[in-house]
This record gives structure tokens, sequence and C-alpha cells, in this order.
């Protein structure tokens, strides 16, 4: 839970400082070529400074007005950055810049490729293109259903740039709550071909990928039905247990199969594992044994 904090905090302090919300931006394509060349120099300059992580050199670039903001903000060392597109106000005196640049996310002790799109104003100070700051009025935020949240004032009226709700582990809870799975175990007969289901469903913002456990016992067969799954999608997971598989080399050995191992479903990116029980039943008859009464098949890879 609280690499899930530190994580959605990390994103949300970057966005907080670069995001922006500016309107009527005219297109790059429209400015001239030798303005569009200056200013992609010094945005190049400025992010290849948190590149290399030597921030002094990004300062040199900084608008004035704007020295303190930067000496306030947080600085990430990125691994690299490119720009994406550039817009221009104020008769190309002033532009919007987003640069996509490539980092790492850390979630319960794996490490991520993440790319964060950062939103940069420059402005023309001085005969050169020099980086200011803008409160923004709106930031992304993994808190949000509609991935945005506003910036709300404060008691005097300014602009806050806090933007993490206050319950915060509770709201990251909230988020991992929103991966399910309907059930943690599955019955299999195993003196008869049989299968058992348990679905997952995604209603987290964004995509997850689902990988499970391989357990080599031979007439099992486990299949994601998705192994990639949208927002507010779902899948089946299905176990089979087949008499008819060719790996099993005794049918009567096969038949008097029992245990219940537990084998693992793996979440990613946010790195959640639901433990799956599965019951391996070889009485027809009678009631069904207790997973107290059974011996647990050693865990197999």
């Amino acid at each position: 839970m609280k690499t899930l904090a530190s994580a959605s905090l990390l994103l949300l302090s970057a966005f907080a400082v670069f995001g922006q919300d500016t309107p009527d931006l005219v297109s790059s394509d429209k400015a001239a070529p030798e303005v569009n060349d200056a200013l992609r120099a010094r945005v190049d300059k400025f992010y290849g400074a948190f590149v290399a992580g030597k921030f002094k050199d990004a300062y040199v670039l900084v608008a004035d007005d704007a020295q303190n903001k930067f000496f306030e903000m947080d600085k990430v060392q990125y691994k690299s950055c490119a720009i994406d597109k550039i817009g221009y106000t104020d008769n190309f005196t002033k532009a919007e810049v987003v640069t996509n640049c490539k980092s790492e996310w850390r979630w319960h002790g794996a490490v991520l490729p993440a790319t964060i799109p950062i939103t940069s104003n420059w402005k023309i100070e001085a005969g050169q293109w020099c980086w200011y700051y803008v409160k923004p009025s709106r930031v992304p935020s993994p808190f949000s259903s509609t991935g945005f949240v506003l910036v709300p004032p404060t008691s005097d009226g300014t602009e806050s740039t806090s933007i993490v709700p206050p319950d915060i582990a509770g709201r990251a809870q909230a988020i991992l709550a929103k991966v399910t799975v309907d059930k943690r175990e599955v019955r299999l007969p195993t003196y008869q071909s049989s299968q058992d289901t348990i679905h997952v469903r995604n209603d987290m913002p964004g995509s997850v990928s689902l990988r499970i456990d391989k357990l080599d016992v031979p007439g099992l067969k486990i299949t994601i039905g998705k192994t990639d799954l949208r927002e507010h999608e779902e899948t089946t997971i299905l176990f089979e247990w087949r008499l008819d598989d060719p790996a099993i080399l005794c049918a009567d050995c096969a038949k008097k199969l029992s245990g219940n191992p537990v084998i693992q479903l793996h979440i990613l990116p946010t790195s959640q594992t639901f433990p799956i029980r599965i019951f391996f039943d070889n009485r027809p008859n009678g009631p069904q044994p207790s997973p107290q009464a059974q011996t647990p098949l050693p865990p197999q890879k």
C-alpha cells in the first residue's frame, strides 16, 4: 500500500509542477522555422539537464520570475526526453511544450518502465526562450474517474498546488479494489474429466495484465481467456481436469489424485497477487473432504 501511494505521489508531483491547461494554441507548423528551432534547442537543453541529473544546468534556462518556483519543485531524473508537440500564443512569444520523458515506477518491488507526458511553458525573455511557471487549473490524477482533478483554491483565494487527497492510503486501497476475482478456489473431481472457472474483472482506469503460476500436474490445464484487460473488461480463467491428457501415464493413478495446492494469480502493473486454491477430489461418493483432511500437493514451477 505504501508503495502504491508513493508511486501515485511521484506521478502527481510531476504533473502538479508541469501540468497546464492553455486554450487557443497556435500549431508549431505556423511558426517560422527559426522560432521552432530556437525553442526546441532550449527545451532539449532544459530536459537534457534532467536526464543528466545536473539541475543547475536547467536553472540558467529559467525566467527571472520563475526561479524561486524552480528551486521549490521536486527534481526527477529521467532516462530520456523527447519533444512531442508545441503550441504558441501571444504572437509566437510564448509557447506550451509537451515532452515525453521516460522514467520508472516502483510497485511492490517491481520496477516498471513509464513514459510521462510533461507540459511546460516557455516565453521569450531578453531574446531567449525561458521556462516559466503557470499555476495549473487541472491536473491528471489516478484518484479521479475522469483522469483529472481541479486544483482547489486556498482560503486566501489563491490556487493551491496540493492535489493529493487527504486519505491517500484509503484512495490507494480503493484503486486496488477495482480489480476483482469472483472466487479464490476451484474444485476438480479427479475420478472423471471436469472443469471449473473463476472470473476476473478490471474497473480501474487503464489496462492491467494477468499472469498465473504454472502447476505441472499431468491432466491439469489452466487457460486465461484474455491476458490483458482494459477498463470495465472481464475474463474467465478455465481450470480443466482431463483424463484424456496424453501426459497421464497411469489413468487409474490419476483418478485417485487428491490434494489442495495453491497457485498465484498476478496482476500487473499493480503487482497484486490473488491466491487460488485448487481442490482435487477423488471421492465420487460421500461428502466433500475438508481442506484439512487432504494432503497438499507440493508446489511446482
